[in-house]
């Protein structure tokens, strides 16, 4: 089995097993973006909150363990 997806005259061919293991993979994809929604919220919040202090915060308890903080604050404290 063999699938052609198309955009303009370009297209790229897929085989029946690289179907297959795409959709396999979409699993993966749709639980890691289940995870990085809910963690939006506290995230935004620990953004806003580093951006007006002037040293390291810690995460609240609750939050995500999807996300390296220290790493963002860094990466905060240089964009700024």
């Amino acid at each position: 089995m063999l699938a052609r997806m198309y955009l303009g005259s370009e297209y790229i061919c897929l085989m029946s097993l690289d179907l297959h293991y795409l959709a396999r993979m979409f699993h993966v994809v749709q639980q890691q973006l289940r995870d990085y929604i809910l963690a939006l919220p506290n995230l935004l919040s620990y953004v806003t909150m580093s951006l007006t202090l002037v040293v390291y915060v810690e995460p609240m308890p609750n939050a995500s363990t999807h996300t390296d903080y220290p790493h963002l604050y860094e990466e905060l404290v240089t964009f700024v």
